[in-house]
């Protein structure tokens, strides 16, 4: 369980934090029973702090604006799996959700994935990718990125031909 500390400066921000957490995680579709355990709070504080937070939006003393609520909504679309993915295209990078890249077809995916290889075989420090990066700032993030792509695009190819390949086998 979390423990508060003896501050109650520190104590009040980490309690507004949680408010702002099961509030816009919960309209995410989260239940308060998943709150409690993913936040480590007790059995029915999730829905305490949410209802704290609701009341303070109706009286005004917080303000509900778009950055938190996207902010919040990568947190769970990062911890449900469906994580920012950058990519490689002829004109530039681009990002895209996985779950973007799961619905589109497999032609558009080909595309992407032969673009993002090829920039990764131009990268003079390509063997490098594979080696652990360091702490703080990695000057290899861009083609780490890059290269998760082209894993997940492989995957998700992957999978549709199996899936294709099944079915024409029950066919």
């Amino acid at each position: 369980m979390v423990q508060l500390t003896d501050n109650e400066e520190s104590n009040e921000e980490y309690r507004a934090y949680l408010e702002e957490a099961c509030f816009h995680l919960h309209k995410k579709g989260l239940s308060f029973e998943e709150l409690s355990t993913k936040l480590e709070l007790q059995p029915g504080e999730a829905e305490q702090l949410y209802r704290s937070y609701e009341n303070k939006l109706k009286n005004g003393s917080v303000v509900e604006d778009v950055i938190d609520s996207r902010l919040w909504a990568d947190v769970h679309d990062d911890a449900t799996g469906n994580e920012k993915i950058t990519f490689a295209r002829d004109n530039g990078f681009y990002h895209c959700k996985r779950s973007d890249l799961e619905e589109m077809d497999s032609t558009a995916l080909m595309s992407i994935f032969e673009t993002s290889k090829k920039f990764l075989d131009y990268d003079i420090y390509k063997r490098y990718l594979n080696s652990k990066p360091p702490v703080g700032y990695d000057p290899m993030a861009l083609q780490r990125q890059v290269s998760r792509a082209t894993t997940l695009i492989e995957e998700i190819l992957r999978q549709r031909y199996d899936r294709e390949k099944n079915s024409k086998k029950e066919s």
